[in-house]
């Protein structure tokens, strides 16, 4: 591990840390630095970069931008592969700024993110996190704008913990930045899914959602640290909710939608993870009417891109 958060180059307290997770991203970490670096703002950020031990030339591109960029990025190399969910923990534990932004590093920013999120944060000081807006694309072409996402189930902008419980979803983990006081502590030894950042960070003050395209996601990505099975996901996706339920008793109808819901999508995808979910959901049982559940399967699409439905355009500058 090499992090050099004792240097002179650092003395300056960022606003802003950006954490970026990367693991044999050869192809893609120099343009999501890049985008990074690029950023214009009003006060100080540092880009925290943790490399888990990639077998490609990731940590050769990573060690370039940090003797570009000395004042501005910390690195964080992993002596042995940790897996994401540990390397993604160990370097949101060492960020230094108020706020904390997440970047993977298949993705990118786009100008004016960090200083949009920023600004937002400050001018909601009862918001613990905020999300944007971003355009979703793959490595043959395929584009889909962020803007055919629906807002409209976040009321106000304004995304509730209520709402993140029963559409487990509010925006991708690379738009997300958040206040570092509001994010609790997380036993390194514990695989964490985005969801459980996102109902922790919820679970104490509304989130907001800023209507701008302010970064680009990558789809199936070629090497993704993020890559999982339907089943595994599932699985995990089930222990942060029962652990959410648990300590939050009076969201339990709200977990259930979110159960009975998921389960419906996974029975029709023929995902024997279905049956998980029909469980789960059994334990939070609650009564709710055929219409409520019916409306919370179209918020959830609403919210998620259609990514079938994609434009197949070339991206121009990417």
């Amino acid at each position: 591990m090499n992090l050099a958060s004792d240097d002179l180059t650092f003395a300056a307290q960022p606003k802003v840390s950006v954490c970026v997770i990367t693991y044999n991203q050869e192809r893609y970490i120099g343009q999501c630095l890049q985008s990074l670096v690029d950023q214009k703002t009003d006060f100080e950020f540092e880009i925290i970069v943790g490399e888990d031990c990639s077998t490609d030339g990731t940590r050769a591109v990573v060690e370039t931008f940090a003797q570009r960029y000395p004042s501005i990025i910390r690195t964080l190399y992993q002596p042995v592969n940790t897996g994401g969910s540990r390397n993604n923990l160990q370097v949101h534990a060492v960020a230094r700024g108020d706020y904390v932004a997440h970047v993977d590093g298949d993705d990118f920013a786009l100008p004016g993110k960090l200083q949009a999120q920023a600004d937002t944060l400050d001018r909601n000081p009862d918001c613990t996190a905020v999300w944007h807006r971003v355009d979703y694309f793959d490595d043959s072409g395929g584009y889909c704008s962020g803007r055919t996402v629906d807002l409209s189930p976040f009321e106000g902008g304004k995304p509730s913990f209520s709402v993140a419980a029963r559409l487990g979803f509010v925006g991708v983990h690379s738009s997300l930045m958040y206040r570092r006081s509001a994010r609790s502590p997380v036993d390194l030894d514990e695989p964490i899914l985005d969801i459980y950042v996102t109902w922790d960070l919820l679970s104490k003050g509304d989130g907001v959602f800023v209507d701008d395209v302010l970064g680009r996601y990558r789809v199936n990505a070629t090497g993704s640290i993020s890559t999982n099975s339907q089943r595994t996901t599932r699985a995990l996706a089930i222990r942060h909710a029962r652990h959410f339920a648990l300590k939050f008793p009076h969201q339990r109808s709200n977990f259930f939608l979110w159960a009975v819901c998921c389960a419906i999508i996974d029975a029709k995808n023929r995902q024997s993870s279905a049956l998980m979910l029909l469980r789960f959901a059994l334990s939070q049982f609650s009564l709710v009417s055929p219409a409520r559940i019916v409306a919370t399967v179209l918020d959830q699409r609403r919210v998620q891109v259609r990514w079938r439905q994609r434009d197949r355009l070339a991206m121009g500058a990417r």
